[in-house]
């Protein structure tokens, strides 16, 4: 016997009719707490109902709201460049806010934030879904040289000797470990990815959430970033360096009078790419099902 049923034993036997009554009241309150139960069930369940029409009916107006901030930072841009044509203090204020946003990654409309560089803009969209099937393996690419080489010689006055020739082939290999694999889309539509990137760990079941650039002037997009949520680990499937490249946002070779200028440039646009990635991660964390708005290339 326990120490609080032997205190109760002896609460008992000491007063038999006062445990009695404290046996009927605690009766009484759980049947009470019962019907208050069922009472405010129907309650809380309309509160439910209330908040998610509130919230059905904010959505709209937040979605409104995000893109407005999104125009207005825009226009603000747009007048901003062409004041910099003719005055320095508007140029070296469009270079300093040229990656500014207006929204933050828990935002539900910042996948509609475009990443801007210059003239150049990257807008973003976003698949996700279950995965259904995920391969490695390792293909090996080989590629080869040939060079010839024919001897010198002479001919005069009907005598000459003419030297021998070579051949040489060189053949090289290099190993690359591709990932396959498949998703069932929240569209329920299935469709296979691959990339080069072995550091993706996935596996079947899983749900992950992928996110495309593409450039302002195309409907095709490319993976950049890729989130597991079960894992709640994200994955860089394309560098900064490599993104830069892929939609030539500044591909401009130092030269001898621009070399900082150059070189600064193009730091700074690898650091804000960077910035974004890491936004963009944070947001496909909360976001997960954002509506998709881009074609797969």
């Amino acid at each position: 016997m326990s120490l609080w049923d032997d205190l109760k034993k002896k609460a008992v036997d000491a007063n038999p009719e006062l445990a009695a009554k404290a046996a009927q009241a605690l009766t009484k309150a759980k049947e009470l707490a019962v019907e208050a139960g069922q009472k405010a069930a129907p309650v809380l369940k309309e509160a439910g109902e209330k908040a998610a029409a509130y919230a059905n009916e904010k959505t709209p107006i937040l979605k409104a709201q995000a893109l407005k901030a999104i125009e207005d930072a825009k226009v603000r841009r747009a007048e901003l460049k062409e004041r910099a044509k003719h005055d320095k203090a508007a140029r070296d204020e469009m270079i300093r806010t040229m990656y500014d946003i207006s929204l933050s990654a828990e935002d539900p409309n910042f996948i509609d934030e475009p990443f801007n560089h210059f003239d150049r803009q990257l807008c973003f969209f976003i698949f996700s879904g279950e995965v259904l099937d995920s391969q490695k393996r390792n293909q090996t690419h080989l590629s080869a040289s040939h060079s010839h080489s024919s001897g010198g010689g002479y001919i005069a006055n009907g005598y000459g000797s003419i030297g021998g020739s070579s051949s040489s082939m060189h053949v090289s290999s290099h190993n690359v470990q591709e990932h396959e694999f498949w998703v069932r889309l929240d569209n329920g539509k299935e469709a296979c990815f691959q990339f080069s990137n072995s550091n993706v760990r996935i596996r079947e079941g899983q749900y992950i959430s992928m996110v495309f650039a593409r450039p302002a002037d195309s409907q095709n997009g490319r993976m950049v970033t890729l989130y597991n949520h079960n894992a709640e680990a994200n994955y860089n499937i394309a560098s900064p360096a490599t993104i830069n490249q892929m939609f030539n946002l500044y591909t401009v070779e130092p030269g001898l009078f621009n070399k900082t200028e150059v070189t600064n440039t193009r730091n700074r646009l690898l650091q804000e790419l960077d910035k974004r990635l890491g936004q963009l991660a944070r947001y496909s964390a909360i976001h997960g099902k954002a509506p998709v708005q881009g074609q797969l290339e």
